[in-house]
């Protein structure tokens, strides 16, 4: 199973979203090492979203091994605590949106517009 998030600099252009996304493998070690006695989830949020918010603003040429893999702790790390960590009326099912709106951050879950059947 892949887990996405959708990151958007504007809230009416889903269309323009960047997209990070981590596999299994990836998501169970960055969900073990948050598990670990210490971590303070509320930091490692506001790391996450740091991170993801400066990659949006990179260019291609700038991304290194280390900023790739720090990409996908932060994407573990969002989808983790507003899947599994959160509360039942704070759960998002699925993969999480970003959205960027004078300065501040909304998050959403992505509902999938499904065909009119005729």
């Amino acid at each position: 199973m892949s887990r996405r998030i959708y990151y958007n600099l504007e809230i009416d252009e889903t269309r323009d979203s960047f997209v990070f996304e981590v596999d299994d493998t990836q998501y169970n070690h960055v969900v073990s090492n948050l598990m670990r006695d210490g971590v303070d989830l509320d930091h490692a949020l506001e790391t996450a979203v740091a991170m993801l918010s400066a990659n949006v603003r990179m260019h291609d040429d700038s991304l290194t091994q280390d900023v790739l893999d720090a990409q996908i702790v932060a994407t573990a790390t969002i989808w983790f605590l507003f899947n599994d960590a959160a509360d039942e009326e704070d759960r998002v099912d699925g993969d999480v949106l970003l959205v960027e709106k004078d300065g501040e951050l909304f998050v959403s879950d992505i509902t999938m517009e499904q065909p009119d059947e005729d």
